[in-house]
């Protein structure tokens, strides 16, 4: 019995080091003019952009077979692995471009211990750095996240 979700989810958990989350998150088209963009360069495309063109080939391979993704939750996504969520693949914090493997670990330990009260709580669990939250930011990661913990007295009521 073929399970491709269960198969994607190891594969890339294994392999997903050129893993591009952001493209990924954007669809097939993205993912497909990405790899358009690396087959232009032919010869003076880097080894690196090689690799992440048979990466990208495969979640092109994956989205056309509607397999859906999960962007990257604070509290719910691993450090490195592919998780299986409602029948979609829920993205780890290292298959976004600029998160390394300790702050990725930082992020998948911290948010399992409790909600965040701000941007500012999570920055001083974690010790990522204000690079990786921008990227969480960026990604959209951190929407309805205030930005500090203060609280104000005379604020809108």
């Amino acid at each position: 019995m073929h399970k491709p979700l269960v198969y994607y989810a190891a594969y890339f958990t294994v392999r997903g080091e050129d893993f591009d989350g952001v493209t990924a998150l954007k669809g097939k088209q993205a993912v497909v003019n990405k790899m358009t963009l690396i087959n232009q360069k032919g010869f003076e495309a880097t080894a690196k952009e090689k690799t992440e063109y048979a990466t990208l080939q495969i979640i092109n391979e994956m989205l056309a077979r509607g397999i859906e993704l999960l962007p990257i939750d604070i509290y719910k996504s691993d450090a490195k692995r592919f998780l299986i969520e409602d029948g979609k693949l829920r993205l780890p914090f290292m298959s976004i471009s600029g998160i390394g493997e300790a702050a990725a670990i930082s992020l998948s330990e911290c948010g399992k211990q409790g909600e965040y009260f701000s941007v500012e709580e999570l920055q001083q669990k974690t010790k990522v750095t204000k690079a990786v939250i921008d990227s969480l930011r960026e990604i959209g990661s951190l929407k309805g996240l205030p930005e500090s913990s203060q609280i104000s007295l005379f604020g809108d009521f």
